[in-house]
């Protein structure tokens, strides 16, 4: 028995210094291979660019302090500038440098084959910026107060926010600072109960009763951003993923293209918008795609309609390109199937928010709002010029939109897709879609509606769409977004209308 476990011990200590041994060449090839001038020069102007780029944020956070602005009510970037033209345009120029050295950043990290050094860079300086941005105030919109509000209806109340407005919970704490009450919420049944395990896993940590101060706020805001930074980190790793079986020389700079951008960052870790959410389910379709599961990348896909209807503008692009690719018999198939499932499931994920009686009530209310679009600029020109009845001129500025939009997709579809048309394809076609969608289809745009593309252009991180055009969607967004605060607060007499 001695002899035995002598022996075992022997081999034991060989395999630990077998392992060490191993480990030990691993760390001089790496430190070696990053020690390469080419090598470190790149990696050194990455670290530089992120560095810089974290001091930036830096002054969002100082500039518009969570707690401060938080006792102001429903403060925006505007309000908390000191209503001045010069913070206005200071903090323009802010995000255009942090959008400038991202894309610098990104034009680096494309042309070489990386390593595990790059990935910590990139994953590091993305999570310090999250939590840096995470001591700010939600200046660049408002949407997290009606999260969770509507979030506390269900977890507090037992409400359905997609059968219910707001509006009979108005002696609940925080209803001064939400937006839309009157109107059942716009989103999907997997966001309710996303937002409903925040609202009630905060609720859990605060005394009773809650009271309506800055740190019970904070609070629950805190707690819808860290799920949406958690979400975009997810959709990293499946960018990432993805990006790595089609091409391993570009994995990093897909990652670096998704977790570094600005708008990205600022729409999770300040906005909590559950766009991302959204993308991630989208993501989950195309990783499922990618390896040939086509049913689960279907039920993907439809799931993430249940995030936000949007997702559905996938849909035929999807399809379309399942046809050319397994031929009518096997995709029609495919749907089919994916239809018997989906909709059952969809059918028990609406059952305890009111079903799908829920759903003529909200897509009636969504055809109301217009607002920064094409279609917005043409509705207001056939009633203020031309002098159109309002149910006219609405009908033809949403209807002349859609049909623009549909005409363009098809031709997209059709020019961009062929029978032998592979992963990057699919993305290429979605990505030119829903770009096409939000400039002229899209009833209504808000700067973060630029989540809708940015994982599509992160899988394609040397095209021109991730090194030049969704930066420059991504930046106009953000600027333009912030123009509306600032000269919505400024008391300039050029900028005031006078009838």
């Amino acid at each position: 028995m001695r002899a035995n476990a002598g022996v075992r011990g022997q081999q034991s200590r060989e395999r630990v210094r077998h392992s060490l041994a191993q480990l030990s060449r691993s760390c001089q090839a790496w430190a070696q291979d990053l020690c390469r001038p080419e090598r470190f020069s790149s990696r050194f102007a990455v670290l530089a660019l992120g560095l810089l780029s974290l001091a930036l944020y830096i002054w969002i956070a100082w500039r518009y302090p969570l707690i401060a602005g938080l006792e102001q009510g429903r403060a925006t970037w505007g309000s908390l500038g000191g209503r001045s033209l010069a913070a206005g345009l200071l903090h323009a120029a802010v995000y255009g440098i942090l959008m400038l050295l991202y894309v610098v950043a990104l034009r680096q990290q494309v042309p070489r084959i990386t390593h595990h050094a790059s990935r910590i860079t990139i994953w590091l300086v993305w999570a310090l910026a999250a939590l840096i941005l995470l001591f700010s105030y939600p200046g660049e919109s408002l949407d997290v107060f009606d999260y969770l509000f509507r979030g506390r209806m269900i977890a507090e109340d037992g409400a359905s926010p997609l059968a219910q407005s707001p509006t009979p919970f108005a002696d609940r704490p925080f209803w001064d600072y939400i937006t839309w009450r009157g109107q059942v919420d716009t989103y999907g049944p997997l966001w309710e109960y996303a937002s409903g395990g925040v609202a009630w896993s905060v609720g859990a940590r605060l005394p009773r009763p809650i009271a309506v101060t800055s740190g019970e706020l904070a609070a629950y805001v805190t707690g819808y951003r860290l799920l949406a930074v958690a979400t975009s980190g997810l959709c990293g790793l499946v960018v990432y993923s993805i990006v790595r079986r089609a091409d391993p020389t570009y994995a990093e700079a897909a990652l670096l293209a998704w977790l570094w951008n600005p708008l990205l960052l600022i729409a999770t870790a300040v906005g909590a918008h559950n766009d991302v959410i959204m993308a991630l389910f989208v993501l989950l379709a195309l990783w499922l795609l990618q390896r040939q599961y086509w049913l689960g990348g279907l039920l993907a896909l439809l799931l993430a309609a249940h995030v936000k209807l949007t997702a559905l503008l996938l849909l035929p692009v999807v399809g379309f390109w399942l046809l050319l690719r397994i031929g009518w018999r096997r995709a029609g198939l495919t749907a089919t199937l994916s239809m018997a499932i989906a909709l059952p499931l969809s059918w028990l994920l609406y059952a305890p928010l009111g079903g799908w009686a829920t759903l003529p009530r909200m897509l009636h209310e969504r055809t109301l709002f217009l607002a920064n679009s094409p279609a917005d600029l043409l509705y207001r020109w056939l009633q203020e010029q031309q002098a159109w009845a309002e149910p006219a001129a609405r009908q033809l500025a949403m209807s002349g939109a859609t049909a623009l939009f549909c005409m363009l997709a098809a031709l997209l579809l059709l020019t961009m897709l062929r029978p032998n048309s592979n992963d990057a394809d699919l993305w290429r076609a979605g990505l030119a879609v829903s770009v096409g969608y939000l400039l002229i289809g899209s009833f209504w745009f808000m700067p973060w509606y630029i989540l809708w593309v940015l994982p599509l252009a992160a899988l394609l991180p040397t095209s021109s769409w991730a090194r030049v055009w969704v930066p420059t969607l991504a930046l106009a967004a953000l600027w333009a977004g912030l123009t509306a605060d600032v000269l919505g607060v400024l008391n300039v007499p050029w900028l005031t209308r006078h009838e």
